[in-house]
């Protein structure tokens, strides 16, 4: 090929490169300024007790959730899962206009046995970000999922199965190496059980993370990374740094609603 030819073939690919980035560009300042709230449960108690270690940041009743859902849909908001969110991102379905996206991180037996009987009552989604270490456990009187009901839940429709990691450890103080391994052999063993995944996201625990380990995971296929605080916004969505709000126990919807309200004039 002479070098007429492969300068005429630069000049293309960057043009269509331009022309993609432009398109990209355009897209986005195009977007409706959605806020869009994911939030974050974790354990749930039957009885809140008279003392907790986390200032009952972590736990929350089954009685609390059910109001909260009610009050979501009540006040016109529509309950999507990540895998809605991912087709809304990517331009396949429209966003509605007050969207919200339910999680709860760690993989408790709680979420089987009081939430997933609220999401069935009420058709609504969710994701579970789950420890595949702790997976069929009891630690420390605390009773983790087991794959049987991760399967039942996630072939109902309603609940998405996604990774917290293989141990619950501070990621941002280990190497880079070490995060990438865990992660890719928490979905092999998602995948082993729950069938292939199209969708994989990644919940970091703690939210502990870096730019390092933020660039790695998106190089080795990780579509969602979930790592921080706050309320993420359609026209500038970034499927790299996703944002959550903590529901301490008994929040109530419109506690929340209100916090959703607050944070989005914020911006």
């Amino acid at each position: 090929m002479n070098r007429k030819k492969i300068i005429i073939i630069l000049c293309l690919i960057a043009v269509i490169i331009v022309a993609i980035n432009i398109f990209n560009y355009y897209q986005y300042r195009q977007r409706p300024n959605i806020s869009i709230p994911v939030l974050l449960y974790h354990d749930f108690v039957a009885t809140v007790p008279d003392t907790d270690p986390n200032n009952f940041e972590y736990i929350n009743t089954p009685e609390s959730f059910e109001e909260n859902v009610k009050t979501f849909l009540n006040n016109g908001y529509t309950i999507m899962s990540m895998k809605e969110l991912d087709a809304a991102n990517k331009g396949k379905m429209e966003l509605p206009s007050k969207p919200i996206v339910i999680t709860f991180d760690d993989g408790y037996y709680s979420n089987y046995e009081y939430i997933y009987p609220i999401l069935k009552k009420y058709h609504v989604k969710a994701s579970i970000f789950i420890v595949t270490d702790n997976i069929g456990k009891e630690i420390d009187g605390i009773k983790y999922l087991g794959w049987e009901e991760c399967l039942e839940m996630q072939n109902s429709g309603l609940v998405e199965i996604f990774s917290h990691n293989k141990k619950h450890v501070f990621y941002n103080k280990r190497p880079v190496r070490e995060l990438r391994d865990d992660v890719k052999e928490s979905y092999e063993m998602i995948e082993k059980y729950l069938g292939k995944q199209d969708l994989k996201v990644f919940a970091y625990p703690y939210g502990a993370y870096t730019a390092e380990t933020v660039r790695a995971l998106k190089n080795n296929g990780i579509d969602f990374q979930v790592y921080d605080i706050g309320i993420n916004y359609f026209n500038d969505f970034d499927s790299d740094f996703i944002k959550r709000m903590n529901i301490p126990c008994e929040m109530t919807g419109k506690e929340i609603i209100e916090e959703i309200y607050y944070n989005s004039h914020l911006k």
